[in-house]
């Protein structure tokens, strides 16, 4: 078939446009069908006549003989093909996906589409089409950066990981052409998109700010705390990140670091988008701007402050636990006297995560955990768990929380529970050991609260970690036993009913 259509246009060299056209158009038909086989087949002829075409005696680029309908359609697939097809296939959809980066005018004009596949391929688990992906991104972004960055900013989802990754890609285009960094600049003062993000021109454009040299004009420029405010609030995670972004420059100087402080509830707001890179950035504003105002400029935030660090001390990034944490130890410090009643409730909800975390794979981020609970302590006034605590003994530090009170004890068994879904077996581990721990100190459990437990624990059975396997057996039989025990009850109760 392939020779066939080979020495067909050859035969015809100075007659073979109008059929080379013809060949393509039943062929991008066959692309569109629903049959797979029939689709690769189809797929791959394409590939190999784009190959003999550019290699051949034509002039004209081989884009002009696929109908522009179909261009877009011939890319995504020939993208999909490269992650999944064969080491032969793989190199003709190459060679072909060359043609396309070679010529991006003629093939990539439907800048919003290409953009959607890029998303949704990036968001996918595979990851060996990902610098392909990026490649096509950067010819994209290169040839169109206005359609590309209004097309992020529009069409994808606003509050999506993989747009933000999509953004943060060409915001390192921009740092490193001029060209783009204008255009970026006149996006960010385009009026129809101050009007889709609810935002003013004078709001919006404040972020090119974000974006060039950070000289001190510029700062005190930037350092517009009520505009800022309105921008934390903006429901995009790109134009947060460049939000961020200005704010972490604001945040590292002592000057500019006081006029932010009053920002920093809303800058820890920004955690509900769940974002690894928002969660640092404002993990480090936070931490920046609380060692340039010292303590006492600090404490009409404390409190507030406290509350929103806990929720970070199990985070996916250990670099975000480990300066959550230690920010934490800062936060306490900066309490005073009629604030530690608010203050000591959130402390005591710190103390099991802090625990756990005590066992954390990332040395550093242990060993920040250790040190806060020893800050914790200190700051309750609990002696024991102070001593404890400083010897770092974990079992001890366990039963010392266990032993305040049954109710206590109670309410830590459940907010264990969430643990034994750590990804990392040091935690799960601990979990499952204070688990059992608790139930020994918690009293009475009813039946339907231990099947709960059980069944908590049940997918630790099968642990790829021998030492969790073990440990979540042993309760899991605990929690049967007591279960069983109201019944032995119940039965020993009528052997000595009187007759």
């Amino acid at each position: 078939m392939d020779s066939m259509l080979q020495m067909l246009l050859l035969s015809h060299c100075t007659s073979s446009n109008e059929e080379l056209r013809n060949i393509l158009e039943v062929l991008t038909r066959f692309t569109s069908t629903q049959n797979k086989t029939v689709q690769a087949r189809a797929l791959n002829r394409i590939w190999k006549l784009s190959y003999f075409v550019t290699r051949g005696f034509w002039q004209e680029s081989f884009a002009k003989f696929v109908p522009p309908s179909q261009r877009t359609n011939i890319i995504c697939m020939t993208l999909e093909a490269i992650g999944e097809c064969s080491a032969e296939d793989r190199e003709w959809a190459s060679l072909m996906l060359d043609v396309v980066l070679r010529d991006p005018v003629s093939w990539m004009m439907d800048v919003p589409e290409i953009l959607e596949f890029i998303w949704r391929n990036l968001g996918s688990n595979s990851t060996s089409l990902q610098p392909t992906l990026y490649t096509v991104l950067d010819v994209l972004t290169n040839q169109f950066p206005r359609d590309v960055l209004i097309s992020v900013l529009t069409d994808l989802p606003h509050s999506d990981s993989t747009t933000l990754d999509i953004w943060k890609r060409m915001l390192s285009l921009a740092e490193n052409s001029e060209c783009i960094l204008d255009v970026l600049c006149s996006v960010l003062q385009d009026q129809e998109l101050c009007g889709i993000f609810n935002v003013t021109t004078a709001e919006l454009g404040l972020l090119r700010l974000t974006l060039i040299h950070p000289t001190e004009e510029n700062l005190q420029e930037l350092c517009k705390p009520a505009l800022l405010q309105r921008l934390l609030k903006i429901e995009s995670l790109p134009l947060l990140w460049l939000v961020l972004r200005g704010l972490v420059l604001l945040s590292e100087r002592p000057e500019t670091a006081i006029g932010i402080r009053d920002l920093l509830p809303d800058v820890m707001e920004t955690l509900r988008f769940a974002n690894t890179s928002i969660a640092l950035k404002a993990s480090k504003i936070s931490r920046n701007v609380m060692t340039h105002v010292g303590k006492r400029e600090a404490r009409p935030i404390v409190v507030e402050l406290a509350e929103k660090l806990l929720p970070l001390f199990s985070h996916v990034s250990s670099e975000v636990r480990e300066g959550s944490i230690l920010l934490f130890k800062d936060v306490m410090e900066a309490a005073v006297w009629w604030q530690k009643r608010n203050m000591r409730k959130t402390v005591h909800r710190g103390l099991l995560p802090l625990l756990f975390q005590m066992s954390d794979e990332t040395p550093s981020v242990a060993e920040a955990s250790g040190e806060a609970l020893v800050r914790c302590a200190k700051f309750l006034k609990w002696k024991e768990l102070k001593r404890q605590a400083k010897r770092k003994g974990k079992m001890e530090i366990k039963e010392c929380l266990l032993r305040q009170d049954r109710q206590t004890a109670n309410e830590y068994l459940w907010l264990s529970l969430p643990y034994l879904q750590n990804s990392q077996a040091s935690l799960r581990y601990e979990a499952v050991e204070f688990i059992g721990l608790a139930l020994q100190h918690s009293g009475h459990q009813s039946r339907e609260k231990l099947n709960v437990i059980c069944s908590a624990l049940q997918p630790l059975r099968g642990d790829a970690h021998p030492a969790v396997r073990s440990v979540a057996t042993g309760v899991i039989q605990k929690c049967q036993g007591q279960k069983a025990e109201p019944t032995r009850r119940r039965f020993k109760g009528l052997c000595c009913w009187p007759c």
